[in-house]
């Protein structure tokens, strides 16, 4: 009796294999992780200068708070979004369970649209909050936007968008997010996910900011495990409303991330032509990577991120088991809510050539 029932029913998410966990018996074997869409290129330099410079920090509480990266947002962005506007936490996914935390328990209800990000629905269930599905549109995985006004209710707490979104790529059109907020309640939070914002190109696209200057009850989620290559430094951070941002900061815990993130996160923001680089590589090996597919026949959707869905023509398992014989991690979407759907990451053009060459040979067995 100890033990609440609904966490013991709960399915905790479920992360992706790392690379040695995934080594075949050979364990010289070279793997190349095209799995959780991490940046290639790695940190940048100056990042990893900062972290080296922090090294002998390491026995300090150096940081009593998280003031020194909320200054390094608002200067990065100078947007208009104050320093009091932001929540650090170690990673999007920490993000995810604070605004769970804050904001559900069991008579509230809360709104995702698979195939998206599981930890959305992982994090309600541990608040027994009730978990609504408005699945994406198919073929195209658009939004659908109707659909999620018809199912709110006045349990309704929060409405997670994913844009662009994983495993998709797809985005939410600015046009569908004003007529969203345009139809529901004050009393609806929408959790706007933007963590792959750095890759989008789509005209179509607009940022949370955009939103929270109009006071919008919008959250959004960045991360810099993405496009800023620290996907091991686990550091993330949203911004919102003050009402909202304010009330999300009494959840926090103090020294919330540490001294070497902190530095790393700094670092990476003031290095503006590493993520031009970044954003560079991707954008040319998608469109490279689309002309590969499109030869092959297979279908697949342009992402805004940096990863590629495509429809597998062979078995999830089976396809995914012989890439990992040849030393390439993918990841497959069953869990997502698309079966036999495969995402991989976009790489260097070396990496991508020999994903290709590896594709190409199953297709021949």
């Amino acid at each position: 009796m100890m033990y609440k029932k609904h966490i013991l029913d709960t399915i905790p998410y479920k992360v992706g294999a790392t690379k040695a966990e995934s080594k075949n018996k050979n364990e010289n074997q070279k793997i190349y992780k095209l799995s959780s869409n991490e940046n290639f290129l790695g940190p940048s330099p100056k990042a990893l200068e900062a972290i080296q410079e922090s090294l002998n920090e390491l026995s300090e509480y150096h940081h009593r708070d998280d003031s020194v990266l909320k200054k390094a947002l608002v200067d990065h962005y100078d947007n208009g979004i104050e320093a009091d506007q932001y929540i650090t936490a170690n990673s999007g996914v920490e993000i995810i369970d604070i605004i769970c935390r804050g904001f559900l328990d069991a008579d509230s209800e809360v709104i995702v649209s698979s195939p998206t990000f599981k930890a959305y629905g992982n994090f309600a269930a541990i608040e027994n909050a009730t978990v609504i599905d408005v699945p994406l549109k198919t073929p195209d995985f658009s939004l659908n936007v109707e659909g999620i006004i018809d199912a709110i209710n006045e349990n309704t707490r929060l409405i997670f968008l994913t844009t662009p979104n994983n495993p998709t790529g797809t985005i939410v059109s600015k046009k569908d997010v004003d007529y969203l907020l345009d139809n529901i309640p004050d009393t609806v939070i929408v959790v706007y996910d933007e963590v792959y914002f750095h890759f989008v190109e789509d005209p179509d696209f607009c940022n949370a900011a955009y939103y929270i200057k109009k006071n919008e009850n919008v959250i959004a989620i960045h991360s810099f495990s993405k496009a800023y290559g620290l996907a091991g430094m686990r550091i993330g951070y949203a911004f919102s409303t003050p009402k909202i941002a304010s009330y999300l900061q009494k959840i926090g815990r103090p020294f919330m991330i540490n001294v070497l993130s902190t530095a790393a996160a700094v670092g990476a923001l003031t290095d503006d032509e590493h993520i031009e680089n970044t954003q560079k590589l991707i954008s040319e090996q998608k469109k490279w990577m689309y002309t590969q597919f499109e030869e092959l026949g297979i279908t697949y959707w342009k992402s805004e991120a940096n990863f590629i869905l495509f429809k597998s023509p062979i078995a999830e398992e089976k396809i995914t088991s012989s890439f990992l014989k040849a030393g390439i991690m993918v990841r497959p979407c069953s869990k997502f809510g698309v079966k036999d759907h495969i995402r991989v990451t976009v790489a260097t053009p070396a990496v991508n050539t020999m994903f290709f060459e590896v594709l190409k040979t199953l297709l021949s067995i």
